[in-house]
């Protein structure tokens, strides 16, 4: 199991082949690259020339050892774009598929991808069941095409109303089971975010949903603290996650995916730079704990 870092954290800062290098020094061993920048028009990779770009980063990380094995598509696009039919056609679609091909360019194994999810989840469980199935079957070939696998996220909403959070789209392991196993593809995964788990109200824990999905559902990880309200994004232990539950539960479905973090740049953002290498030794080293804990708990040979 690979430690992997959302590179993020250091691409603001950094050019790629410096983050890279640096998440390398401080003990990661993988990337989670960001396409998230996608809903902009402007962005290099939707221009003519993205696959030479996506070649030149994926030679970055083989000169410097450090490989791709995550990217996220983008999600942060308007109502208007998901409920209009020809803006999603036009624009929603095709950089869902740019997503899918730069990530097998990449080398990515998995390239997460939100369901859909804007719009009223309460209430509307079964029409946008329906909508995520044809939207998640229109794009299973391209993944089959690009060797990339869809990773499907367990969400949450807001309730404005009330000012607390509550449940969306594969909030619960039942739900999420059932986009998975509808799905019923090679060419799909269940990408577990623990502390989207943790922000609905439910008695169910992360360690509960990663028993619930098991081995052979459950394929990539988005790992995070949080303090059970908000969506923090925290280094594991500043928030209240239960991590030796968690990494007990990773251990005893042998779980063969990677250890990607979704953190924050709490070490890095707003200091100076000599202090950079030394906050990404330290969320290295809480993770290589954590890995070090689902391994302790595999099922003997």
């Amino acid at each position: 199991m690979k430690l992997s870092l959302n590179m993020g954290n250091i691409t603001c800062c950094y050019d790629f082949e410096k983050s890279l290098t640096m998440a390398r020094d401080a003990g990661f061993e993988a990337g989670d690259y960001s396409l998230m920048d996608l809903v902009e028009d402007d962005q290099p990779f939707l221009g003519e020339n993205y696959r030479a770009l996506a070649e030149q980063e994926r030679a970055i990380c083989d000169r410097v050892g450090i490989p791709v094995t995550q990217t996220h598509a983008p999600f942060t696009f308007t109502a208007k774009q998901w409920d209009d039919p020809n803006t999603y056609r036009d624009v929603v679609l095709p950089r869902m598929i740019r997503s899918l091909e730069v990530s097998g360019i990449l080398g990515a194994e998995v390239c997460v991808i939100h369901p859909i999810h804007h719009s009223v989840y309460r209430g509307h469980e079964e029409e946008l069941f329906e909508r995520n199935m044809d939207f998640y079957r229109t794009l299973i070939p391209y993944a089959k095409e690009f060797g990339v696998k869809i990773g499907v996220e367990n969400m949450f909403q807001h309730d404005g109303l009330r000012g607390h959070i509550i449940a969306d789209t594969c909030s619960t392991s039942a739900e999420f089971i059932r986009y998975i196993d509808t799905l019923n593809s090679d060419s799909v995964t269940a990408c577990l975010d623990v502390g989207h788990v943790a922000l609905p109200m439910s008695d169910e824990t992360a360690a509960d949903v990663i028993r619930a999905l098991g081995h052979d559902r459950l394929g990539a990880l988005h790992i995070h603290d949080n303090d059970f309200k908000r969506d923090r994004h925290d280094l594991p232990y500043l928030g209240k996650l239960d991590w030796p539950a968690i990494t007990k539960a990773l251990g005893e479905i042998d779980y063969k995916g990677d250890f990607t973090y979704e953190v924050n740049g709490v070490f890095l953002f707003d200091r100076e730079e000599s202090f950079h290498p030394v906050g990404l030794k330290v969320m290295a080293d809480v993770g290589h704990y954590l890995v070090s804990q689902v391994e302790k708990n595999r099922p003997a040979k």
